[in-house]
């Protein structure tokens, strides 16, 4: 039995070194022999038949099966990109990831069947394939999003890579042609370069870095690009644990609102207040909506926070209202998702009634570029609805966006809010006068309320006074503060008789 196992392990050995193709380096020997042996003939006859002869004995191993090669999976990111690392590490090199989301892209499917965004998605990786150079690699990594690999090089520093990054922002936002229709995309896109990282790093880590600044991009600018770094995975990290506070954060009656007070610039005389989010952190202290409110927005709960803030509005001027204090009016922003809500208009009359608010009381904020940009009859249809009931439209950031004047014969608007960014140091400068002139002129042929955003010394009070301005709002007046605080402000405000008690308007924190 041992003399049997014995001889198999020989025989599997000589079979493993005879068999494979390996052994056509013997060919021409053989050749050359049956040259010797029988003449040109012999060797005719010795290098056709032999590796036929050594095919059907199975010398070659065993064939793969026909389609093999078009089953083979060719490797994915994860693949590409350790190799990438490795040979950057090896070499004294420099490779670098980009992630890259479009925006519009997963509106094609429901507007224009499957196949079309299948193959605009198919355009837009050939698109990029064609800004990149041939070692490159570009892979779709989901219905809108894809993942640059850039091969190993010896310049590959920050600049070329942003000047990389915009040449794929111009092939993946150039117009798509679908079903005769021109369709635009925007890209927000994160970059990662190998530099930024040790030797030690993996292909996981790096692709999740560029993905940590695809994350940042996409939330602060929708055609943004952020570069990874460690700072900016800190801000990341910390934002994913903002993220899930905000899940206990409504329900502890964390966000909550903060009224700023807007003001007659001529008087002194409170004209009405703004109410404003804050979120009050147990661990960060107050949250300024820059800080929450794109995270509000992708949580999808943006109408249960202006449901909230509406609330909290109608019963400080209730609450104002019992102690006697003068407060026309408050004002209350709403986001463009809220506007597109076929109840929108229906649910605020039903809070005015539940708070005993009169509707000419509620002034509702809408951002210019919410306007500018919506063609809804939803939108048009709230807006009309609270304006017939009472309720005042109110421009936001008016001059940051590209809402024309027919744009504001559409919509029924009877206020708007001039932008700090017009404020700014205006009585420094003659143009930003001028301007500011002209708006208000425009806006009383218009035949609607001109109120200045932003005002913080008293130089830019005095330009706008001068310009034409009756109301405004700012720091100069008072920083916004919760309903507690500002009925103390109001109180000692209202309260004082002399109106000379007052000769300059106060800064409040």
């Amino acid at each position: 039995m041992q003399i049997e196992q014995t001889f198999k392990q020989v025989s599997d050995v000589l079979k493993r070194g005879i068999y494979g193709p390996h052994m056509l380096a013997f060919l021409p020997a053989i050749c050359l022999s049956a040259y010797w042996g029988g003449g040109e003939v012999l060797l005719v006859l010795c290098a056709l038949v032999t590796p036929l002869l050594y095919a059907l004995t199975g010398g070659f191993g065993r064939l793969a099966p026909v389609g093999y090669m078009a089953a083979d999976v060719p490797p994915g990111p994860d693949v590409v990109s350790q190799q990438f690392l490795e040979i950057a590490q090896h070499n004294g090199q420099t490779t670098a990831c980009f992630q890259l989301s479009l925006s519009g892209l997963s509106e094609i499917g429901p507007a224009f069947g499957d196949h079309a965004a299948q193959e605009a998605r198919q355009v837009v990786k050939a698109r990029l394939r064609s800004a990149l150079r041939q070692g490159d690699q570009v892979f779709q990594t989901g219905d809108t999003r894809f993942t640059v690999l850039i091969a190993p090089g010896f310049r590959l520093k920050l600049d070329s890579l942003l000047d990389l990054g915009k040449r794929l922002r111009a092939a993946a936002e150039a117009p798509l042609s679908v079903a005769g229709t021109r369709q635009y995309l925007s890209v927000a896109m994160g970059v990662a370069s190998s530099l930024t990282f040790g030797r030690n790093v993996t292909a996981q880590i790096w692709l999740a870095s560029a993905v940590e600044a695809l994350e940042d991009a996409a939330l602060t600018d929708p055609s943004g690009t952020r570069v990874w770094s460690d700072k900016l995975s800190r801000k990341v990290k910390s934002r994913h644990s903002l993220r899930d506070d905000l899940r206990t954060a409504f329900d502890a009656g964390q966000i909550q609102a903060f009224f700023q007070p807007q003001v007659n610039l001529l008087s002194g005389e409170v004209v009405g207040v703004e109410a404003l989010a804050r979120w009050d952190h147990p661990a960060r202290g107050t949250l300024l909506p820059s800080e929450f409110l794109p995270l509000v927005a992708a949580s999808g709960t943006l109408p249960r926070l202006g449901q909230i803030i509406l609330s909290d509005a109608l019963a400080a001027l209730r609450v104002w209202d019992s102690e006697g204090l003068h407060v026309p009016s408050v004002s209350v922003n709403v986001s463009g998702c809220e506007l597109q809500m076929p109840s929108f208009s229906d649910d605020v009359l039903a809070l005015l009634d539940r708070h005993e608010v009169p509707a000419h009381r509620l002034g509702i904020e809408v951002l210019e570029d919410v306007i500018a940009a919506d063609t809804d009859d939803v939108t048009c249809h709230n807006l009309r609805s609270l304006a017939e009931a009472g309720c005042r439209n109110e421009l936001d950031d008016f001059g940051t966006s590209s809402a024309s004047i027919q744009m504001l014969r559409r919509f029924p608007v009877t206020r708007v809010k001039i932008d700090r960014s017009f404020i700014r140091e205006a009585d420094r400068h003659e143009d930003k006068r001028e301007m500011l002139s002209a708006l208000v002129s425009m806006t009383d042929r218009l035949g609607l309320e001109v109120l200045a955003e932003g005002i913080e010394t008293v130089g830019e009070n005095g330009a706008l006074k001068h310009a034409g301005f009756a109301l405004g709002q700012g720091f100069l007046f008072a920083h916004p503060a919760p309903a507690a605080e500002m009925s103390a402000w109001l109180s000692e405000r209202q309260n004082t008789n002399a109106p000379e008690a007052h000769p300059k308007l106060r800064r409040v924190k």
